[in-house]
């Protein structure tokens, strides 16, 4: 009997009667083995061309296989196999080369067969994954149906209602591991998804499969399909629905692309200051290319309130911008709203597409200006032409230079061979012939040279075109690289509003005299609000706004000088917060008053950071301290030095007697509240090089040895004396890793804790030497990060990389990796401090 693909028997009804009965085939089998990660990637066991034989054996024979019985058909099949790679590929050819919808299977009623269950899918009633995973178990290979939502082509960037993207493939275990296989994918140029229960309908048939479907490693297939059951996802590190919405609509070529994209990428960007830059990495070595489409969605024109401006081309305000491991794109915004950006680009000549994202845009500048120059092949070295003329070694390797006015940039390359170079300005205003005077060429015997003074122009965007032709001839000039020169600003988040149409004299009258009256006064807060209200009307300036604008860097630059000597975080944290966000902040950015706070602010989280092993220690432990008669010289340095820098004299901490009395005191003179409340700036010289010679005499490893309490007053006294000393360097506080060389050695004593506060039953303690019985030995101990040191260590990386192997990359994005973003200034894994290393173990 001829396969499911024939149009029917020859002579026979061209139908599909009678009706077939459905039939239930079982999603999971229990007998399988439980679903785990797999241990290689499918390029480290599987090579489309190892199995070019069997499938061009499969095509040739498939109409002439006998597909009357499960039987009949996997013993056919496997005569040209050997291995259970080979049969499970003979399986997956043999039903792409099934033409199941367009066949016709009069008189076949038994549901139970081949071609009773392609007749099933062609009725809507049976789906490719199940009849794939009959046909594996049936050779003998286990096959499991994985059911779950998918991004099919009905799904739409940033989508987070998955309801109706339905989807099932399988999962197959060959040579001991799992591997996922969507054949429905595989086989057909739409991704289809099942909508309201519906099973999705036939496609158009592709002409070869898809390989990427056939064997996909989990770290990929889980950016397209999510199961339901999470174990199938068949990562070590398991993906949620809120981490699979959020993550970035790849297409299967972004993975053979070249191109990694940095994890802290969405499927939905926001634009900054009108301006959204998405940027790739990849290896030097290779030169994959990325441009874009972006387009405004007038679905989305109701939410924004504007509609995309007619004549404009989203062409004109889209560029890219490459370096030897960077590729960049950038875009601006001629309005509000929700715009569409698919991304070409890679290794392949076709420029296919590999990722969309969804790009927001909340605040733009009015009528913002295209790019001046849109160079085809992007800003950066042109490396054909430059190497035809021996221009090498350019210098930025950007294609895109931060500048501000009337500054001097300098762009160099090597050479070898005399070359005559020329170079211009393009403005979007501004004629060439203008900016010739800010642009000069020179050349010596191995190197060119360009200068450019930033000219002052109210849109500080400028493009540089680099032309060389070699010397003494007529050739015309081949331009060898192109550079976008773009105010430094232009990314920092300033607030802008969009004008307001239609607003009467009366309306504009009373927002200019608020705004006059708000800058009479020192609230920031109401002539931020006047400014607003000014700038969204669009009124002429007439010196009220210059002067509204020049009174509010005032008031914030006062704000940060106040909040800065007060030494305080949360109103610090304010007053930073408040200038970066003010209307004015491309005015208050760069200047000393946000430099000295910011530096402040990063020295306030360190000091709060160095309080939470302190304020962590109980009454027990310190107690433990101030009871002891005749301290151990290790613990009685480090107290001396934890005091000196309090402001004891030094004469009388060299009595203990005088630092039990000092650990006594209560109330605000006690020594919790006096180390809370010490700030290193009321240091003095003499108590820090007092307070260090102290701390020289021994190390943190062999008083942490004789009491836990001491050892955490050590880190804190050590962290102040850094900070005195202007290195601000974080010395770790989790001494006690598993890695240590003195937490080895000790755990070949078996040493016990004095304090009161242990509570260790005494009855099976060893004999151990009087020297020791002071000892104390703590467990390892939990990092900053709220995870073993050696746990945090081994995240994933900043990038998507399909190369790299699957134990280190489960999926795009990780929410972990931003975890501390925000956080405190400090690597608690980093290296110790240059000083006193003997110190640091």
């Amino acid at each position: 009997m001829g396969c499911g693909s024939s149009k029917g028997n020859k002579g026979g009804a061209k139908n599909d009667n009678p009706p077939i009965e459905e039939i239930d085939v079982p999603d999971l089998d229990p007998r399988y083995p439980p679903p785990a990660p797999p241990r290689t990637n499918k390029d480290d066991f599987y090579k489309a061309s190892d199995y070019a034989s069997i499938d061009a054996q499969i095509k040739q024979q498939a109409s002439r296989i006998d597909s009357s019985s499960y039987d009949s058909l996997l013993t056919a099949l496997e005569s040209f196999c050997s291995t259970d790679l080979q049969k499970l590929r003979a399986i997956f050819m043999w039903l792409f080369h099934q033409d199941v919808h367009g066949a016709f299977y009069s008189g076949v009623t038994d549901p139970y067969t081949p071609r009773g269950y392609m007749k099933l899918i062609k009725t809507a009633n049976g789906s490719y994954a199940t009849f794939f995973a009959q046909l594996c178990r049936t050779a003998g290979i286990p096959c499991n149906v994985i059911r779950g939502v998918g991004r099919g082509d009905s799904y739409s960037v940033g989508q987070t209602d998955m309801a109706g993207l339905k989807s099932a493939w399988c999962a197959v275990h060959v040579d001991d591991d799992w591997r996922l296989v969507h054949p429905l994918w595989a086989y057909f140029n739409e991704k289809q998804t099942y909508a309201n229960g519906q099973r999705p309908p036939a496609g158009k048939k592709r002409m070869t499969v898809n390989e990427f479907f056939y064997l996909t490693d989990p770290n990929k297939m889980i950016c397209f399909c999510l199961p339901h059951t999470e174990a199938w996802q068949l990562l070590k590190k398991k993906w949620d629905a809120k981490k699979f919405a959020r993550s970035p609509q790849f297409t299967e070529d972004y993975f053979s692309s070249g191109l990694m994209l940095p994890r802290k990428y969405t499927a939905i960007l926001q634009a900054e200051n009108g301006i959204c830059v998405i940027d790739f990495d990849n290896h030097a070595h290779e030169e994959p290319t990325v441009s874009a489409d972006v387009a405004y969605d007038k679905d989305d024109e109701e939410n924004s309130g504007e509609s995309f401006p007619p004549g404009v081309r989203m062409s004109d305000y889209v560029i890219s911008s490459s370096s030897s491991t960077r590729k960049t794109l950038a875009i601006k915004f001629p309005v509000r709203g929700q715009y569409i950006a698919d991304i070409y680009g890679g290794r392949d000549t076709k420029n296919p597409k590999i990722v969309q994202f969804c790009l927001i845009c909340e605040d733009t500048i009015r009528s913002p200006p295209p790019f001046p120059l849109r160079p085809e092949e992007g800003f950066g070295l042109r490396a054909g032409p430059a190497s035809t003329l021996g221009v090498s070694d350019i210098v930025p390797e950007s294609g895109i230079v931060l500048v501000r006015a009337t500054q001097i940039k300098y762009f160099s390359f090597t050479i070898t061979q005399p070359l005559e170079i020329q170079a211009k300005l393009v403005h979007d205003t501004a004629s060439p012939a203008d900016l010739d005077d800010f642009v000069s060429c020179q050349v010596t015997q191995h190197q060119g040279q360009v200068k450019v003074v930033v000219p002052e122009e109210p849109n500080l965007e400028f493009g540089l075109q680099i032309s060389a032709r070699p010397a003494n001839t007529s050739r015309p000039h081949t331009v060898i690289a192109s550079y976008l020169l773009v105010d430094e600003n232009w990314r920092k988040k300033t607030a802008v509003v969009a004008p307001t149409k239609n607003i009467n004299k009366s309306g504009s009258d009373a927002v200019r005299r608020a705004l006059v009256a708000a800058t009479q006064k020192s609230d920031i807060g109401r002539l931020e609000k006047a400014i607003e209200d000014f700038e969204r009307l669009g009124l002429s300036d007439n010196g009220d706004l210059t002067r509204a604008r020049h009174k509010l860097v005032e008031l914030h630059l006062k704000n940060l000088r106040m909040r800065t000597l007060e030494r305080k975080l949360d109103p610090l944290d304010s007053a930073i917060h408040a200038a970066k966000t003010s209307h004015v902040s491309s005015h208050l950015i760069d200047t000393k008053e946000m430099k000295d706070a910011e530096a402040a602010q990063k020295q306030l989280r360190r000091l709060k950071l160095y309080m939470h092993k302190v304020l962590a220690l109980n009454k027990a432990t310190i107690s433990e301290i101030h009871r002891y008669h005749r301290p151990k010289p290790l613990v009685h340095n480090v107290m001396k030095a934890t005091f000196r820098i309090l402001g004891e004299p030094n004469a009388k901490i060299q009595q203990w007697s005088y630092i039990q009395t000092c650990m006594r005191q209560l109330g605000r003179n006690s020594m919790m509240t006096r180390v809370k409340q010490f700030d290193p700036v009321r240091l003095k010289e003499g108590q820090a090089k007092d307070a260090e010679s102290y701390l020289d005499k021994t190390n943190k490893y062999l008083v942490r040895m004789c009491s836990a309490g001491a050892g955490t007053f050590y880190v804190w006294s050590n962290n102040m004396i850094s900070e005195y000393q202007g290195k601000g360097q974080v010395e770790h506080l989790d001494i006690w890793q598993g890695n240590n060389k003195w937490t080895k050695l000790l755990n070949k004593v078996n040493v016990t804790n004095r304090s009161d506060a242990t509570t260790r039953s005494r009855d099976k303690q060893p004999v151990v030497k009087k020297a020791e019985q002071d000892v104390h030995v703590p467990g390892p101990e939990k990092s900053v990060y709220g995870k073993d040191t050696d746990k945090a260590n081994t995240g994933y990386g900043d990038f998507w990389d399909p190369n790299v192997p699957q134990s280190r990359h489960d999926g795009y994005y990780d929410e972990d990796d931003d975890e501390f973003t925000s956080g405190y200034d400090w690597n608690p894994n980093g290296p110790p401090s240059g000083r006193n290393n003997h110190r640091n173990g």
